[in-house]
């Protein structure tokens, strides 16, 4: 699962180094008077899937929002009973997620994009793709728990 986070973390930064890359070709482009005009649909598009694959970098180590003023004054059996209700809520809405927006997807997909004319299925896509890395994140979190093998609790856990 390492290998696999360190992956995702560097399509991450090659994708937001690409889109600072094309964004300042475009600017230059248009400043110049020979503007780059798909230089921001492409740049949304990589938006999109770097946003996804951030985000699921960000749940995989525990560092998404958190309100734990209310749970931490519990005894700790109910904070870890409030975590795994938590995560399971989470599970719910990002299955949710994958079903709705693979629905969406499929329902746009002969829809192209003006200038790139690429289809927008593309763009779509990353909400689904998203939320499936993080319900496979979810998961393997509930059985790393389920196992006892994460027998310590970082604040960051906390509901």
């Amino acid at each position: 699962m390492d290998r696999f986070r360190e992956f995702e973390l560097s399509i991450a930064r090659i994708g937001l180094l690409a889109i600072v890359v094309i964004i300042l070709a475009g600017g230059v482009g248009r400043a110049t008077g020979h503007p780059i005009i798909w230089s921001l649909e492409i740049a949304m598009m990589l938006f999109a899937w770097v946003s996804m694959f951030a985000i699921d970098y960000a749940f995989q180590t525990r560092r998404h929002i958190g309100i734990d003023a209310v749970v931490n004054l519990l005894p700790v059996k109910i904070q870890r009973a409030c975590l795994w209700i938590n995560e399971l809520l989470i599970l719910a809405f990002l299955l949710c997620g994958v079903w709705y927006g693979f629905k969406f997807t499929w329902t746009t997909q002969h829809q192209v994009l003006p200038v790139t004319e690429l289809s927008l299925a593309w763009l779509n896509s990353a909400v689904p793709t998203g939320c499936l890395l993080m319900v496979l994140t979810s998961l393997s979190w509930l059985l790393k728990r389920g196992r006892g093998k994460e027998n310590t609790q970082s604040r960051e856990d906390v509901c």
